[in-house]
């Protein structure tokens, strides 16, 4: 992802940089902590899984939730992210079994069906070229593999997100939108489910497979 999104420079949200940025990720990681819980239930991780997710941010999901996989990888488009995530996801880096990535989710650094399980939690509304990116995730699974994509602002929540639009530069999707969108990249059994979390009163968990 460049440092532009539809002209405008991003804010913190949507790329955190700097001290303001490592107090928002820190700051995330608890009005986010409902949103975590439900990707990690959609996902179902286990011991054998190799889990990829898409702007890993602080790396909190990785260290929460996919400790325990037999591999797993973060990537992000924001250097300081990256190395907070790497600080706190330590013993796993030095272990070899995380790897963390600077990068753009339309071009992603790992080779064809490196991952059995990917996901992004409350990243997909700010990617400039999400299609391509869906593509991407859908190279790098397995056969079989599982996408959960959580949007905890969407076009079916009720809410009014103009604002939202304005100030962090994001789109704002349906449920319908993001369906055909995974069906263009190749994935089936598209599902979706709502439920709640804090600051997200019709949270959006979409589950696909590869």
């Amino acid at each position: 992802m460049s440092t532009e999104t539809y002209g405008k420079k991003l804010p913190q949200a949507a790329k955190p940089s700097g001290f303001k940025g490592m107090v928002l990720a820190y700051l995330m990681r608890s009005v986010h902590r409902g949103e975590y819980r439900a990707v990690a239930e959609a996902l179902r991780l286990v011991s054998d899984d190799r889990f990829l997710e898409i702007g890993c941010g602080s790396g909190f999901f990785l260290w929460k939730y996919a400790s325990g996989t037999a591999a797993s990888a973060g990537l992000d488009h924001s250097a300081d992210m990256v190395a907070m995530a790497g600080r706190r996801n330590r013993r796993r880096v030095q272990s070899g079994t995380t790897e963390l990535r600077q990068g753009d989710a339309s071009s992603l650094p790992w080779q064809d069906g490196s991952f059995t399980a990917a996901a992004a939690v409350a990243t997909f509304m700010f990617w400039p070229q999400p299609q391509d990116a869906l593509k991407e995730i859908h190279r790098v699974l397995l056969p079989g593999g599982r996408l959960v994509i959580s949007l905890g602002w969407n076009a079916d929540d009720g809410l009014d997100h103009a604002g939202h639009v304005e100030k962090y530069g994001i789109r704002i999707y349906s449920g319908a939108e993001l369906q055909a969108m995974l069906e263009r990249a190749g994935f089936s059994r598209v599902s979706i489910t709502r439920t709640k979390a804090f600051m997200s009163p019709g949270l959006m968990v979409c589950t696909a497979i590869r």
